[in-house]
């Protein structure tokens, strides 16, 4: 069998779509067998960082399991490596079967990781991460586990969301500081332009993104229907940016002109930023979430110096426009919100209830629970038929 046809005996319905650069690790080259995961790197995992805590004899048993499933554990090899010699962006695009029930399929993804968790360590450690910082970073490999089962799934696994989002920490390229998450990545969304003399910023949409009439992005919940939707376009001449910009939280649906006279370009698709994610329970006060970024930029400037950030940047429920309509100025999730210059992104209106309602709720929308004023409030909008739509949002750096 060729790896194709092995992904398709595994269970990946878009085998044909894996990666063409890892192909060439079928077969696994002799010489470096010795760096797949194997039993002996688990107990080698378990000793130096307490990787996998009470999982350790599951995982173990599992990672056994394997070695009776041929198909499995050959992609298993040949994904790690590929992982272990490829960027991040490249990580991302590994396709991955989901959870079969079995102990050969169920911690699949994570098998995959495993060989590249010391090299993480390094590249942390290398980065002026303390030895007890970088430990609290690899312990986001436990919690996903642990959240698979606890909350997903109900039994000891991972799921293709918890793979993708652990190519951050397998690369180095994501740290945690005062409550909030930050991310080195790159804009690929949108132009930013500053106004002269006022500062003023103004986001423009990259081209080719169905815009509704309503001024949200085509798809989004509520936003669907295509009569008056426009494609957006960007040009820029020797003396004007033209394209579809933001105004009151909405995508402009006509073409506007910024003269180079009054506008500066100053973040343009491809350039570096710091994404920001929000964890649960992050205390959103404004002296805390003001020091937490303050603060990261130093952590960026003295650990990541190669990398020059032209913005923060976030995409959440939290930086909604729709949140004013059910929270009183002045609290601390609006005025999160309200530190970004935002723009509607597409979004199916559901994010709510992976951070405020219980994740595995599977009662109707009348029997959510109703434990806090802002559950209540949520719960009514939604009842009624409307949404919370996320929105993106900068910061300068």
């Amino acid at each position: 069998m060729n790896l194709n046809e092995i992904a398709k005996k595994i269970g990946i319905e878009k085998y044909d779509a894996i990666p063409e650069g890892m192909l060439a690790y079928y077969p696994v080259p002799e010489e470096r067998k010795e760096e797949l995961c194997s039993l002996e790197m688990i107990d080698r995992l378990q000793d130096r960082f307490h990787f996998f805590k009470e999982y350790y004899p599951v995982v173990k048993e599992y990672r056994a399991a394997l070695e009776q499933d041929p198909a499995k554990k050959a992609y298993v090899d040949v994904a790690s490596l590929y992982m272990k010699d490829s960027p991040y962006e490249k990580c991302t695009k590994i396709p991955v079967p989901a959870p079969d029930g079995t102990p050969s399929g169920d911690l699949l993804q994570l098998f995959i990781h495993l060989p590249s968790i010391e090299s993480a360590y390094d590249q942390y450690r290398k980065r002026g991460f303390s030895h007890e910082e970088t430990l609290s970073l690899l312990d986001c490999y436990y919690d996903d586990l642990a959240h698979t089962h606890k909350n997903v799934v109900g039994r000891p696994a991972l799921v293709d969301i918890y793979f993708r989002w652990l190519c951050l920490y397998t690369k180095a390229l994501i740290f945690y500081h005062r409550g909030l998450n930050y991310q080195l990545a790159t804009n690929k969304s949108i132009y930013v332009l500053k106004q002269k003399n006022t500062k003023e910023l103004r986001i423009l949409s990259k081209e080719g993104k169905m815009i509704h009439r309503g001024g949200y992005p085509l798809g989004t919940v509520d936003f669907e229907d295509e009569e008056g939707a426009i494609e957006t376009t960007f040009e820029e001449t020797e003396d004007a940016y033209f394209g579809f910009s933001v105004q009151n939280l909405l995508f402009s649906t006509k073409k506007e002109r910024f003269p180079k006279s009054e506008w500066e370009m100053v973040c343009t698709l491809h350039d570096s930023c710091v994404a920001v994610h929000i964890p649960k329970q992050t205390d959103l006060s404004e002296e805390n979430i003001t020091r937490s970024l303050e603060e990261a930029k130093e952590i960026v400037a003295t650990r990541y110096p190669e990398f020059k950030p032209r913005f923060f940047t976030c995409n959440s429920w939290l930086l909604s426009g729709d949140l004013k309509k059910i929270m009183k100025p002045g609290s601390r999730i609006l005025s999160f919100g309200e530190r970004y210059v935002r723009y509607p992104v597409k979004s199916n209106g559901q994010s709510v209830f992976v951070f405020v309602f219980p994740q595995n709720f599977k009662g109707s929308m009348e029997d959510l629970p109703e434990d806090t004023s802002l559950m209540r409030a949520l719960k009514k909008m939604y009842i009624e038929g409307d949404h919370i739509h996320n929105y993106g949002g900068i910061i300068e750096f």
